[in-house]
């Protein structure tokens, strides 16, 4: 049986228990709750084939189905996985101090490492992962990541594996009527999230729909539990008055038309099946397979957000929601949605059919399990040709760069045209 190692960054969420992956994400972050759901329902539908091990910084509230060991740092989480006989050790690529002393320790482990990459790192990192030997796959989380890297020569241990889904909890009964004036936003409130965009064009939405409502699930301690507040005390002070008076009355409170909840577990369940829109990161950069936007889908709730990245992995664009790239585009697709009952009905109807089908658990874990074959096995990666949107993000392009490094005597070594494009910026400034 092969024996699979996970390292499980949780010391910034200790407090939170992780031990019911069924009922939902109890509010953390995406990657955490999916290092906790991938091997527990892996074990649910793929019996006898992998022993799986957390190597966790806390230990006390993880499902005891399966074993977890307490460990403080990656390293040490690598080299115990490794003492303890596992074969495959999977971790987070980060460009934290940590994650690059990982990053250039990781030939010195007795441990073949997969790479599961829900934040692409950058090309110093990417270039030092693509030259070690024991870096066996980079798992990206959404197709057009993996895209994103064609040219790169990561490309070739590269493997795209979307995040599992259980959408029972998500399920809307009989009981749950639509809120026709309700938007919800569900996320960090933090920069790279996007939430001032929404913030930003609230007012005008109020001018179009007087009686809409803003209903705004998270927090600035979403990652991380310590993290201190602003005036409002929902997100980092430098931030949150970026986008302050927008959302503010006359006398510089909460609008009445707006409601804070924090960060919430399963509670906000029932609130994302009320809500006649859903609002996922609008600027949409940063996004490979946003979770959110998978659970808005599921509680039958089209979604709106940008047309980037992995929302076009998660979101089907004029049939699940609406994808847009502007501040012009935000209002007209939340608007519209807020006017027509008939098609956001039929939005929320595709999308709880599409998350079902696209993001089952039993179908990823046997994605995983072909993975965990290959590598102990020694199994070259196979790479795929372009499957989706040719023309979008230069990726056409970046696929002759590929092909053109791959032929061309000399080439082999050269940069993806994303980092030419970083070198050349940073040689003019």
């Amino acid at each position: 049986m092969i024996k699979v190692g996970l390292y499980l960054e949780n010391k910034n969420i200790s407090e939170v228990d992780l031990s019911k992956p069924e009922e939902g994400n109890p509010g953390i972050g995406g990657t955490q709750y999916n290092f906790i759901t991938m091997p527990y329902y892996f074990k649910k539908y793929i019996k006898n084939q992998i022993e799986f091990v957390w190597y966790a910084n806390t230990t006390d509230k993880l499902p005891s189905e399966i074993e977890s060991v307490k460990v403080d740092t990656c390293i040490e989480g690598a080299k115990t996985a490794s003492k303890q006989g596992c074969d495959i050790f999977i971790w987070r690529p980060t460009t934290d101090a940590e994650g690059l002393e990982f990053i250039n320790k990781m030939d010195s482990f007795s441990i073949d490492i997969v790479a599961w990459v829900h934040n692409t790192p950058g090309f110093k990192a990417l270039n030092k992962m693509n030259d070690s030997s024991k870096l066996k796959r980079f798992v990206c989380v959404s197709q057009e990541q993996l895209d994103r890297l064609r040219d790169h020569n990561i490309f070739y241990k590269s493997k795209c594996i979307f995040n599992g889904f259980d959408p029972k909890e998500y399920i809307p009964q009989d009981n749950i009527k639509k809120d026709d004036n309700m938007v919800t936003y569900v996320g960090s409130l933090v920069p790279a999230k996007g939430f001032h965009h929404l913030a930003r064009v609230w007012p005008k939405i109020l001018k179009e729909i007087e009686n809409a409502k803003l209903v705004v699930i998270g927090s600035g301690k979403l990652y991380n539990r310590n993290q201190s507040l602003g005036k409002w005390n929902i997100a980092e002070e430098n931030y949150e008055k970026k986008w302050r008076k927008y959302l503010a009355d006359e006398n510089g409170n909460i609008h009445k038309s707006v409601e804070f909840k924090g960060t919430l577990g399963s509670e906000k369940i029932t609130i994302m099946q009320k809500s006649k829109v859903g609002v996922v990161n609008p600027s949409g950069r940063t996004e490979n397979c946003p979770g959110s936007a998978i659970e808005f889908q599921a509680a039958g709730t089209p979604v709106v957000s940008g047309g980037y990245r992995g929302l076009f992995d998660t979101v089907v664009d004029q049939k699940t929601g609406l994808l847009g790239r502007n501040d012009k585009e935000l209002i007209n697709n939340i608007v519209y949605l807020l006017k027509n009952n008939d098609k956001a009905r039929k939005y929320g109807d595709n999308g709880m059919k599409f998350i079902k089908k696209k993001f089952s658990h039993k179908r990823i874990s046997k994605q995983w399990l072909n993975l965990f074959n290959d590598v102990y096995n020694g199994k070259p990666n196979k790479t795929h040709n372009i499957k989706q949107h040719p023309f979008n993000d230069y990726k056409l392009l970046r696929e002759i760069w590929r092909y053109t490094k791959k032929y061309v005597p000399g080439l082999k070594k050269a940069p993806s045209l994303s980092e030419l494009k970083f070198k050349i910026k940073k040689v003019i400034k």
